[in-house]
């Protein structure tokens, strides 16, 4: 069992009630530069405290996480550890002008960090096609053609031609070629059938994140059966990841009242922020962009079920459902090994350790007791 810690690098002091976009006023410079040496510091101590490795991700325009480039954030990443593999678990290719250049990139970080990075690619959610003026529509077949692109670009032989329905170029042939052979390992996400489909047919481990554990088992399920069926192979435990925001505690209680009114913080205003905004139903209509409508931001009217269970947050019925983990050492070990069976396993465990409104302290004394008391144990699933 490999263990990653995974960071949104969220803003902590957002209003109530707001709204994707949010307002730049609301940004603090000041702050924001100490968040980020605070969230730096917090990845980085993972490779002291043993995780495997270290996860990023890419959104715009919003205090849900403050990577619009999470190759930045690998690149200073690269300078303050050694030897933890770095995890760009979220690339959006379909808003990409220019997918070569995300080969390109992840080549160069590839031989920065001498071979230790992951290269996850996702669609995105709504809101990263309005703040890049790309049509939603269009996100499938456009991650699917950059996918291609992209580890066509890090693995051909000599120069190629690409003629695409969204990208067009002559003589492709990048450089610095990547420092893993053929490339850095790949990873996407999966919650709809279609995007389990795609990652089954490219034999690329997968997860989910913000669902119980009964959603994450049938797709896992799904994925087992699309393999076998379709393209013929059998996938091992190492195409399967357990996303989870967690929290360890010395007790049940402490965890939960250090713990609560971040979580609260962070589904109710920083992921509840994105559907409020109406993007999940107004944007998929095409041709338009009425995110910014005053009628939009009545999430009853616009918001999915994942929406309106953010905007509700009830910490019981996320924690008894699986989706978020927070207790006692011995809790938080005994509901990961329960996940495990329910789920018929994973390779790779992914905690959020810091969400929402949680202080740099707790995020730190998080992963400590999490690395000391927890990890050991689940290390031994297999």
């Amino acid at each position: 069992m490999e263990v990653a810690s995974f960071h949104l690098m969220p803003w902590p002091e957002a209003g109530n009630n707001v709204a994707w976009p949010y307002s730049e006023a609301q940004f603090d410079p000041e702050i924001g530069s100490e968040l980020y040496e605070e969230y730096l510091h917090q990845l980085a101590y993972c490779e002291e405290l043993g995780f495997d490795s270290i996860g990023l991700n890419e959104h715009h325009y919003t205090a849900y996480g403050l990577m619009p480039n999470p190759s930045i954030t690998a690149s200073n990443l690269i300078q303050r550890t050694d030897d933890i593999e770095i995890a760009i678990m979220g690339n959006i290719l379909p808003i990409r002008g220019n997918p070569i250049r995300v080969a390109e990139e992840m080549a160069m970080l590839d031989n920065l960090s001498n071979g230790r990075m992951l290269s996850g690619f996702v669609r995105g959610i709504p809101t990263e096609y309005a703040a890049f003026g790309v049509n939603p529509s269009e996100s499938r077949p456009r991650f699917a053609e950059a996918w291609d692109l992209v580890v066509k670009a890090w693995t051909a032989d000599e120069p190629f031609d690409w003629d695409g329905e969204y990208w067009q170029y002559d003589d492709v042939y990048i450089w610095p070629r990547p420092y893993q052979d053929p490339h850095p390992p790949l990873w996407m996400p999966s919650e709809s059938q279609k995007s389990i489909e795609f990652a089954a047919e490219k034999q690329i481990p997968t997860g989910n994140i913000y669902v119980d554990t009964q959603t994450i088992a049938d797709g896992f399920e799904y994925y087992r059966q699309v393999a076998r069926e379709k393209f013929d192979w059998e996938p091992t435990e190492e195409y399967f990841w357990l996303p989870r925001m967690t929290y360890v505690a010395e007790t049940m209680e402490q965890a939960r009242e250090e713990a609560e009114e971040h979580l609260e913080y962070f589904y109710d205003t920083l992921f509840g922020g994105l559907y409020r905004a109406g993007v999940q139903s107004e944007l998929m209509e095409e041709d338009r962009g009425g995110y910014r409508e005053q009628e939009s931001f009545d999430y009853a009217d616009h918001a999915p079920e994942k929406g309106a269970k953010a905007m509700n947050f009830d910490f019981d019925k996320l924690q008894e459902s699986g989706e978020i983990i927070v207790g006692s050492p011995e809790y938080v070990t005994g509901e990961i090994e329960r996940q495990y069976e329910e789920v018929g396993g994973f390779s790779r465990f992914v905690g959020l350790f810091q969400f929402g409104s949680l202080p740099h302290e707790l995020t730190m004394k998080n992963q400590e007791l999490f690395a000391d008391e927890v990890m050991p144990e689940i290390n031994k699933l297999d």
